[in-house]
């Protein structure tokens, strides 16, 4: 699983994976774009396990004193204008 945190300010945002976590983004990323492309939009849902999903974790990798986590990361694609 993907592990997606923010800073304090939630400024900045943190995707750590490996190389096929990774690539499991893209091909997500990949699907909403070419349904945006179809449809005009799309989106698509990825949730630690305390919120129902099963695509991210809540296990922190970044530092905890400036890290958090984020449990809830809504991506969204829209056709070009």
């Amino acid at each position: 699983m993907l592990t997606v945190e923010k800073d304090k300010d939630a400024e900045q945002v943190y995707i750590h994976g490996s190389p096929e976590q990774l690539r499991w983004l893209a091909r997500r990323l990949d699907a909403i774009a070419m349904q945006a492309e179809k449809s005009g939009h799309a989106h698509d849902y990825l949730m630690t396990e305390d919120w129902g999903g099963n695509e991210l974790t809540n296990e922190l990798i970044g530092n905890p004193e400036s890290h958090a986590i984020v449990n809830h990361l809504i991506v969204y694609g829209h056709a070009s204008k």
